[in-house]
């Protein structure tokens, strides 16, 4: 009876000794307390994606503050233009005639007068001017103003067929002249138009954005020919444009201006642009003077497309952590070095931050620069993370040339307008291939959880 006694201890001892030992084992296994709810592949790459999605509203975000810091510089650019002349287009030369017509009415030998007016352009107008560009500053931007005299020269001569409308007759005592603009507030000093050698002072018109002077020219129904000049110093700013003024229309310009962007609906027929400046010069015809609606000159102001730049460049960044989650995902599985969702979490954080950086480095330097000062600093601070966190230098070196390569490719496609879609379409498709290859050995069918 003692015998059995003893034994049925020692056996419960062993029991209990051996219990001990497996608890003790699971609790100082390192695999099992490594194992996380996270680990899973399937669970992982669904947490992956739902953080991609999630990262569209910081996206949104940056986006909405781009446009803000845009709107910010254009109302500094409004102040600058209200104060010292907005852009200038020279709308036309008119010699206006008056038609009077009086009627009589035989009930009470009333005497009634009605008025009209025929409008006739110049023959032919040349055009000169050197347009003086320099930089005014408000707050960090910059804008471009110009200062010019234009000598606008040209002769106005009678139609062969010009006649008064049926029932009117013209009145020769009352011809004015009149040069159309867009507005009058850049003008520098008073206009003086010479006429055959007679200078005649020209009125601004209360409300209206012209000059107007009154002279006598009844020569032109002899059959002469009027010769005038006048020379128009104005202020401006960004642009300078032209409408056909006569039926030849001749402009010839220089500026100081290094960076001129010729628009309109006519291109100059001569140009030359240097690291001085540039010449150009345009000769229209046109028939309908008065009717035309064309436009053509040319921009000065510095190109400032940092924020446009930015704007496209934020479009990418959902692809860009996509592909950076990839890699870390890849990486994972590759080297069985978990990675937790917290720490994915500040990766994207840091490729969010990448596009404030941008935004505003952009707005003090160019915008190449500060790409890649912005670059740098994001693909570092991950590069270092995840050698952390894998304990892997060349597993991290590899994320951070992984990022290079994207972030490069990036700015190819904000360069390239015509052919992003093209170029990004077949980067996309090596990035698949590239990423069809790096998984062929994964077993995505494994049991156990990463470690």
């Amino acid at each position: 009876m003692e015998n059995e006694i003893k034994n049925e201890i020692e056996i419960t001892g062993i029991v209990t000794e051996t219990s001990n030992s497996v608890n003790t084992d699971k609790n100082n296994n390192p695999k099992s307390q490594r194992k996380s709810k996270f680990s899973g592949p399937g669970v992982k790459i669904f947490i992956i994606i739902a953080m991609c999605v999630g990262f569209l509203i910081p996206q949104f975000i940056i986006q909405g503050l781009v446009s803000d810091r845009e709107w910010t510089e254009r109302n500094a650019g409004s102040e600058i233009k209200d104060k010292w002349g907005k852009e200038q287009i020279i709308q036309g030369l008119d010699l206006i005639f008056t038609l009077r017509d009086t009627v009589v009415k035989p009930s009470d030998n009333h005497t009634e007068c009605y008025y009209d007016y025929e409008y006739i352009s110049p023959e032919i107008v040349n055009i000169s001017g050197d347009v003086k560009t320099s930089q005014l500053k408000r707050g960090i931007y910059d804008f471009t103003v110009y200062e010019t005299e234009l000598k606008i020269e040209g002769e106005f001569k009678l139609p062969d067929n010009f006649k008064a409308k049926n029932g009117y007759e013209i009145d020769q005592s009352e011809t004015e002249i009149k040069l159309r603009l867009n507005q009058t507030h850049g003008i520098c000093e008073k206009v003086i138009i010479d006429i055959d050698g007679e200078k005649i002072p020209m009125e601004k018109v209360s409300g209206v954005a012209s000059l107007t002077c009154k002279t006598d020219m009844s020569k032109l129904f002899e059959g002469e020919t009027k010769k005038f000049s006048i020379n128009l110093h104005f202020k401006g700013s960004e642009s300078l444009y032209f409408r056909p003024m006569a039926k030849t229309t001749n402009i010839a310009l220089t500026s100081n201006c290094v960076t001129p962007s010729f628009n309109g609906d006519y291109l100059p027929n001569e140009r030359n642009v240097t690291k001085e400046g540039f010449t150009a010069s345009w000769n229209v015809f046109d028939d309908y003077i008065n009717q035309s609606e064309y436009s053509f000159g040319v921009e000065l102001k510095v190109p400032v497309e940092q924020y446009q730049q930015t704007e496209r460049a934020v479009k990418y960044a959902f692809l860009i952590i996509l592909l950076t989650f990839a890699a870390v995902f890849f990486m994972e599985m590759r080297k069985a070095k978990p990675v937790h969702p917290i720490q994915y979490l500040l990766v994207g954080v840091a490729l969010i931050i990448f596009y404030l950086l941008l935004l505003s480095f952009s707005e003090h330097i160019s915008f190449l620069l500060s790409y890649i000062i912005a670059s740098v600093m994001t693909i570092g601070l991950i590069t270092v993370f995840m050698a952390s966190v894998s304990k892997d230098m060349k597993t991290a070196l590899g994320l951070g040339a992984l990022l290079t390569t994207i972030y490069f490719f990036i700015y190819i496609l904000l360069q390239l307008e015509t052919y992003a879609l093209l170029a990004g379409s077949i980067g996309i498709f090596i990035v698949l291939a590239i990423a069809m290859y790096a998984t062929q050995k994964i077993d995505w069918y494994k049991k156990e959880e990463l470690e």
